[in-house]
């Protein structure tokens, strides 16, 4: 999430997402210090909210209900909190008739309605989010996203794997390599639920040497369950194999992994 010009502009997970490299100060855990880090943010949004609702400033009060979202989702793991701030920030855009901040706080209700696995809602407003787009690949990239999650999350393989490469078009000319990542373990895992277990293997074995060069460590709940539930069972079907296909698609240079998502 990247802050500026009074409001919060979501990258999604990637930048949201808790990357961990480790850098322990003496005498001082880094767990305690990430903790004491989000109680104070939490604390300094509490206090923007409360300050904003008092001076009546709706705008500001809408960018502080959205970092609040984003916070909470991620950070604190508080999914019904997090969806109540954001929606609370979306009703706030439209009186304001803020279409890009709409689009913002719309971005972060789908994101929270898919982790709580509510694929009903959650795609309903993916399309509405991708009606929105209006050529902005950004908005795009995360509407195809979503509605890539809700597909795989019901088991259609078939159209989740078409959502993700078209999430991953669209997340190309961001040049987020994480961001890109994700759709590369998305197309992996339908590639698993659609019975085809190698492909699965070496694409998410090369997100995984990516991660390591990068020395990222991302956790994200919702999804670690769904590549439990697709990698797991493609390593699963090919047994004592497994191993092998994973370290073969952990020596594909990451460039050729997303040619490699990108071809049906």
């Amino acid at each position: 999430m990247r802050e500026g010009g009074g409001g919060l502009e979501p990258d999604c997970r990637s930048a949201v997402a808790r990357k961990k490299r480790g850098r322990a100060q003496p005498g001082r855990s880094p767990v305690v210090h990430a903790n004491r880090k989000r109680l104070l943010r939490r604390r300094q949004l509490d206090e923007g909210i409360g300050l904003w609702r008092d001076f009546g400033d709706r705008n500001e009060l809408a960018s502080a209900l959205d970092g609040l979202g984003w916070l909470l989702v991620y950070d604190a793991k508080d999914n019904s909190g997090s969806l109540d701030a954001f929606e609370q920030s979306l009703e706030l855009r439209r009186e304001l008739a803020d279409r890009p901040g709409e689009t913002r706080a719309l971005v972060g209700v789908c994101q929270v309605l898919v982790a709580l696995g509510d694929v009903e809602r959650a795609e309903s407003l993916s399309r509405d989010l991708l009606e929105m787009a209006g050529g902005d690949p950004r908005t795009e990239h995360f509407a195809f996203h979503f509605l890539a999650d809700c597909a795989l999350i019901r088991g259609d393989a078939e159209e989740a794997e078409k959502r993700y490469r078209e999430s991953l078009q669209a997340a190309l000319p961001l040049g987020d390599v994480i961001e890109t990542s994700f759709e590369v373990q998305g197309v992996a895992m339908a590639a698993a639920g659609a019975g085809n277990p190698h492909r699965a293997l070496r694409l998410a074995g090369s997100v995984e040497a990516l991660w390591e060069s990068l020395g990222a460590s991302i956790s994200v709940a919702f999804w670690d369950a769904l590549l439990e539930r697709y990698i797991g069972g493609a390593r699963e079907r090919l047994g004592a194999d497994a191993d092998a296909v994973w370290s073969e698609g952990r020596a594909i240079a990451f460039e050729d992994a997303v040619e490699l998502a990108l071809t049906p």
